[in-house]
Formats: C-alpha cells, structure tokens, sequence
C-alpha cells in the first residue's frame, strides 16, 4: 500500500486565475526536496507597469508590486541575487574576459532551494530568473537555454535581461534528473515555442506530473503524445531509475498530481499550424499587395519559418531588424533540431536586414561582421531604402516605430497580418489593434493568421481522462471552474488552488 501521511506540499505562487506568471513551489518533506516548477512573471501587468524602456529599479519594486514572490512568506533563503552590477553594453565598453553580455553579478549566498525546473522559453514562464540567487541549479532543456541566451545577448543590458552566470543543468527528453531521492523525467510537449517540456516528478507521496504549455494540434503534436504514453507506463523510470519497493508501489498506485495547463479549457477552435500555412499559401499566391507587415512572437520559430519559405516561394524579399538577425543567427549556429536549421540568416539571400545607425551595442558589431565576412553586405537595408525599394517584401514587427511609418511608401498596397499564437500574447500585450489603428488611415487591411499554443477544451480533457490523476490542479488559465463542472462526476478531484496557500498530500 502507499503512504498515508502527507509529504508533500504544493504551493502556487502565480498562475493561479490567470494566464502566465507560473511559479509552483513543491517541497518533498520525507525527501528534503524543494523545487520551483517554472519562475516566470505575469507579462500583462508587468508590461502594464513598465512601458518600453523602462525597468524595474530593485527587486524590493517586484515584490511590492506581487510580481515576484516574497521570501518572507515561503520557506526559501537566499532565493534572490543579493547585488547587481552593470556595464553598458556597447562596442566601446567590454568585459575583460569578452563575453557577450557584461552584466556582472557578485552573489556567494547558499541557498536552501534544490532547483528551479523551467519548462519553456516563454517569458511567463522563465522571466523571473534574472533576479535569482546564481548558486541555484536552473535545470531546463538544452534549446530553452540557448533561446534564452540568445535573448540575453540580442537585448540591451538591464535588471530585467540579466541571464548571465546562470547555474545551467541542461538535459533532453527520456532523461533523469536526480534531485536527491527525487527524480524529475522531463518529456517534450507540442507548444508554439521550441524545446517545451512536460514532467513527471516522482515524490514520496506518488508521482506528481506537471504539463507546462501543451498542444495536441501543432506540428509535434506526437510530442505530446508521447509525454502522455510516459505518464501511463512509466517506462523511463522503470527501465533506467532503479526503483525500489516502496516506489514501485506508488508508481503502481497511478498518478497522485496533475497540474495541468488550461489556457483554452474556456473556448476552442478547430486550428492548426498546417491550416495556416495552407492559408497563407493561397495569399501568397493571388497576392494584390505590395507590402506585409507581420507580426508574431519573435521565439516562434514555426511561424518564422512559415513567413520566410513563404516569401522565399514567391519571391519576395523577407526584411528583419539586426536584433532579429542576431537572435535568429544564434539559434542556427547550433541547432539541434532540423526544424531550426532553416530559415538559414547566413544563406538565405531573401532575408534582408535593417540597419539603425551606428553600432550602439556589441550584438550590432557582430552581426554586421559575420554578414560582412560572408560577403552578403548587399543584404543590409537603412530605414530609407524602403521608400524606393523594388519588388515585393514582407517586413516583420513587434510595434510601428516612426522609422518605418516616415519611410514606408503608402501610395503603394499594403496588407498587415496579426500572427500572435494566441489573441494575447505570451510575450508582451497585445498591441494588434494599436497597430490596425495607426495602419487604417493609410488603407491597410488586417489579417489574422492564428493557431494556438495552446491545447482545445476537447484535447485538455481527452488529456486528463486518459493521465486519470487522483487530484487534478488548474493552472494558467483565467476560468479554473471550468474544470471543476467539466469532472463534477469524475472520480477526479478538482482542486482549484489559491495563490499562496499550500496543498498537501
């Protein structure tokens, strides 16, 4: 029989009635274990408090304003970095040892905490790592890291980018991680973004599976299929984790914990990565327009992907800004997977660049000489080369900066496409409709190309039916009752948690 007494505790520091933010804090106490699934930041109000260019002044702000947890009020010590120290970023000003990044930290305190599992390169669910303690183990995937890195490295120094001296504990799927006498087996999942892990976390009190963000409709979905047969057989751990008795009989009792991703569980729709490259395709092909302005999250590598080929196909130009540039070079230059090996920003001569003056920061310097030394100067773009620009071109936008709106030629047909993954976004609030407001005047129809990152109300409880959890805990979602009516005669216990206040079992 398993245990009776509780061992475990749950705690949900953010990503309780709401989208993103997620932090959970699970503390094994026969184990001695405590662990962060996830650390990120709630994006919508963080962006809502801090506008473009501005940053927080001190971690304390943070706290205050509930962007990050209190130490005062969960069992950690020394959760956070204890001094930051900044050199600007630019060509002229380099860190002795040459690094890409020369923020600085000064921060020998031991702490408590056994590791922070981060899921995804989404910022909702990682932002919060700049501000912690360096002498914490951040276990994640290896593309999750190098996406993150690239970030730090395409970015301009601040509080907020500040990734640098990160202990790194990479892994892949299938493997096992081993946090004393606990064992973490993280398994890649479908999601708009690369290298997102599930995990099945295997606790005294029975295993605990957490799924981050899932999709069963993108083009990996067989990812998530296989984290879904792993939750089932346990096959990881029962081939390769030297089980003993006692584990074996709480793996033979099921699965303790779901805490499951329920974004969408609210509405649905029939969609898919595929429906919208088909979609664009026939856009593309009976194109009247003479410009696309594109917008989507700049990590979202599938769409990327879609866009260029697609202008490539049709022989458009596809312009990036340098920060774009050297963001995507740095996830080429090691790709692990086939996926991120094309687009190609060394050779693919369709992908132009935009220049912005002089080189301001060291990203600048590099991307222009690695360009540069491949001979493709010709590929480099200043804002004003676009008023007399030949042929057709895509541009990609986070925003309308006043560059491009004084530079682009509005006698000419221009079209604009909202390609977020959700009608919000993971990475910054939405700004669509700012953006189709500025772009009516000028005669700019709008466009939305979209497939969620996010699971259907259908394929969440096809999920959890088949998991067939003792508990199940919502979380990143705005509507948890929804789970509570949909398994009201389920044999499934809906918990629906409050931020801050433990769930033991």
């Amino acid at each position: 029989m398993g245990k009776t007494e509780k061992s475990v505790r749950l705690t949900l520091l953010g990503g309780v009635n709401e989208v993103g933010g997620n932090i959970v804090l699970l503390e094994d106490l026969e184990y001695d274990v405590k662990v962060f699934l996830d650390f990120g930041i709630r994006i919508k109000k963080y962006k809502d408090v801090y506008k473009r260019n501005q940053y927080p002044s001190s971690i304390e702000e943070l706290v205050r304003l509930n962007l990050l947890p209190d130490e005062d009020h969960i069992p950690i010590e020394n959760l956070y970095i204890k001094e930051f120290k900044f050199v600007k970023q630019n060509v002229k000003s380099r860190s002795s040892d040459g690094s890409d990044n020369d923020q600085i930290n000064d921060n020998h305190y031991l702490s408590n905490l056994d590791g922070i599992f981060i899921s995804h390169p989404h910022k909702d669910h990682y932002f919060g790592l700049s501000f912690i303690n360096r002498n914490i183990p951040i276990y994640t995937g290896v593309v999750t890291k190098r996406i993150i890195r690239a970030y730090c490295k395409s970015s301009k120094s601040s509080m907020e980018n500040n990734f640098n001296g990160l202990n790194w504990q990479t892994f892949r799927t299938g493997d096992i991680l081993h946090l004393k006498r606990m064992k973490i087996i993280p398994f890649h999942v479908d999601h708009s973004v690369p290298g997102a892990y599930g995990s099945i976390i295997y606790t005294s009190a029975g295993p605990v599976v957490y799924t981050g963000d899932f999709r069963r409709h993108g083009p990996l979905s067989s990812m998530t299929e296989e984290f879904l047969n792993e939750t089932k057989t346990h096959s990881t751990i029962l081939t390769k984790g030297e089980t003993n008795k006692e584990q074996m009989d709480l793996i033979s009792e099921g699965i303790k914990v779901l805490i499951c991703d329920g974004t969408k569980i609210h509405k649905g729709i029939v969609e898919s990565e595929q429906e919208v490259e088909e979609n664009l395709e026939k856009l593309f092909a009976s194109n009247p327009f003479d410009f696309i302005l594109v917008k989507y999250d700049r990590i979202d590598w599938d769409r990327f992907r879609t866009f260029s080929l697609m202008a490539k196909k049709y022989g458009w130009k596809y312009i990036i800004t340098e920060m774009d540039a050297y963001f995507y070079y740095l996830l080429n230059k090691k790709a692990v997977h086939e996926t991120m090996r094309e687009p190609n920003i060394l050779k693919d001569d369709h992908i132009y660049i935009l220049k912005r003056g002089t080189t301001r920061y060291k990203w600048q310097e590099k991307i222009r000489q690695i360009i540069y030394k491949r001979g493709k100067a010709d590929r480099f773009l200043d804002y004003r080369d676009l008023r007399g620009l030949g042929g057709k071109f895509v541009v990609y936008i986070t925003h309308l900066n006043n560059r491009l709106m004084e530079n682009l030629d509005f006698s000419r047909r221009g079209l604009f496409i909202s390609s977020s993954i959700d009608p919000y976004s993971e990475e910054f609030y939405d700004n669509t409709q700012s953006i189709r407001r500025k772009l009516e005047p000028y005669g700019i129809p709008a466009y939305r190309a979209q497939a969620s990152g996010h699971a259907t109300p259908h394929d969440i409880i096809n999920l959890i039916e088949e998991i067939k959890p003792k508990f199940l805990i919502p979380i990143h979602t705005e509507h948890p009752k929804f789970f509570g009516k949909l398994f009201q005669k389920s044999e499934i216990q809906v918990i629906l948690p409050n931020k801050n206040q433990p769930i033991e079992f």
